[in-house]
Formats: structure tokens, C-alpha cells, sequence
């Protein structure tokens, strides 16, 4: 997209010196990372510009704006849709209740024990992947997602929020659902961080069958062919079995270096 000659000077303000791609989407998103505040989805539609000048939103907000201005600068991206467990919450479950009565089962994406969340991946050329970036957790690059979103690190956000990603998938143009990534993400990926480490674990085997499972009820759930709370109890044992995970790597010999 285009932006106004003021926006297109402050973008291009911000990657002054960089030469590297990956440099420019450094750049980027240290400045909507540092400079933006997150704040509750209030379901207003506002333009790139307003967010901008506003200098604040919610997940999606975010991600929109670095998606526009990594558009902007000549780099391919990608939405991310993710889905994850959560600390249990009425409120979030009546509203979800509310919303589905009038415009259907597409709500239940968010309740008692989960909610939705949405970030970018951008297509760096040179190394010929697509790479996460997500200001609302601060998060850029694939180890420091896997460090932040899914590690037993004390400072994780499993550990300090109790927020755990069990459905993961791409968008394309239309918001169609394009390539299912749970099994790169919290399998292929999880497991390589933790050298080989999860796949030794007794309950490996589980966890593998519940993210398919919670991903295709994910993905039905975003289709609007599926209702999610009728799933509150998976998701609870899925919490759990992550405990479970956690305790039983936790006790290997050689994990130190990971924490």
C-alpha cells in the first residue's frame, strides 16, 4: 500500500542505514515494539494511518501495521492465526456466548480456557523461510518465539502468563486458511529447540495427537463449521499435559543450558 508523504518519510526514517533486509524488518519492528502500546480489542475498524497515529491497538492492529509498512518496504508476509490456551475467565466466556448467538460458532475461537491471537511472518529471501515476528508478545525470529511463546523458561509466557499456543495456522489474501503450521511450530520446531529432548518424553505421543486435534477443531472453529467450547476439556487436559511435559524435561540432567 501507499501512505501519506509524512507516514512514507517516517518509514523511511527508520531503516536509514540499513542495507540488509533482515536489518530493515529489525528496524521495524524495534519501533512498533518499543514505541506502541497493546491495548483490549474494542472492534473499532481503523486504517493503518489511524493505528499509526494512534500509536496503540490490539494483536491484530499491530500485526496490520507491520504488515503495510514491511509491504511497503518490498517484503512478502504473511498472517499468522493462533489459538491458545488461557487462565480461566468468565467474562471472556460470557461475551464469546453473547457474540455466537448473534453472528455464530466463528466466536467460540475465544473462551473460558482460550483465545485467539494473531501475528505476521515475513519471507526472508535469503535464507528462503518465513520468519515470525509479533510486536504484541515482542517477539522476532524463530528462536526467540520458540525462547518466548513456548519454552519452560521462567520467563516464557507459558510460565509468567499461563498463555500456550496449541493451534497455528497461515492465511493467505482472503483470510482463507493456507497452510497448517502447529506441526512445525509446537512439534518440529519445539522439539529441535529442546534437542531431540521432548521426543524422548512419555508423553510426547500425546502431545502430538492433541495439537492435531485442537488444530483441526481450530480450524473448523475459524471456518465457523465448529463450536470450540465444546472442547473446554481438551484444552484444560491440554494445559495440564504441558505441566506434565515441563516437569518430565525439567528433570533431565543436560537441560540447564536451555533455561
Amino acid at each position: 500500500m501507499s501512505f501519506n508523504t509524512t507516514i512514507s518519510n517516517q518509514i523511511s526514517d527508520r531503516i536509514m542505514g540499513a542495507t540488509k533486509e533482515d536489518e530493515k524488518v529489525k528496524c521495524i519492528f524495534s519501533w512498533i515494539n518499543d514505541e506502541f502500546e497493546w491495548i483490549e480489542t474494542d472492534y473499532q475498524e481503523r486504517t493503518v494511518e489511524e493505528i499509526l497515529i494512534r500509536k496503540a491497538g490490539n494483536c491484530a492492529e499491530q500485526a496490520k501495521v507491520v504488515e503495510k509498512v514491511l509491504n511497503h518496504i518490498g517484503i512478502k508476509t504473511r498472517w499468522i492465526l493462533e489459538i491458545n490456551s488461557q487462565p480461566e475467565w468468565e467474562d471472556r466466556q460470557k461475551f464469546s456466548e453473547n457474540l455466537i448467538e448473534k453472528d455464530g460458532n466463528f466466536y467460540s475461537i475465544f473462551g473460558w480456557n482460550h483465545n485467539d491471537h494473531r501475528w505476521i511472518e515475513y519471507y526472508n529471501k535469503d535464507s528462503n523461510r518465513w520468519i515470525p515476528i509479533d510486536t504484541a508478545f515482542g517477539v522476532f525470529g524463530m528462536k526467540h518465539w520458540l525462547e518466548t511463546r513456548i519454552s519452560f523458561s521462567s520467563e516464557s509466557i507459558p510460565t509468567s502468563q499461563q498463555i500456550i499456543p496449541f493451534c497455528i495456522v497461515a492465511l493467505d489474501s482472503a483470510n482463507a486458511i493456507s497452510e497448517e503450521l502447529s506441526s512445525f511450530y509446537l512439534i518440529e520446531q519445539f522439539d529441535k529447540y529442546y534437542n531431540g529432548l521432548l521426543s524422548q518424553s512419555a508423553e510426547w505421543a500425546e502431545w502430538k495427537m492433541l495439537i492435531n486435534q485442537l488444530t483441526k477443531l481450530g480450524i473448523a472453529t475459524y471456518n465457523s463449521h465448529h463450536n470450540l467450547h465444546k472442547n473446554q476439556g481438551e484444552i484444560k487436559q491440554f494445559t495440564n499435559l504441558y505441566s506434565k511435559l515441563k516437569h518430565e524435561v525439567l528433570k533431565s540432567p543436560v537441560i540447564n543450558e536451555y533455561l
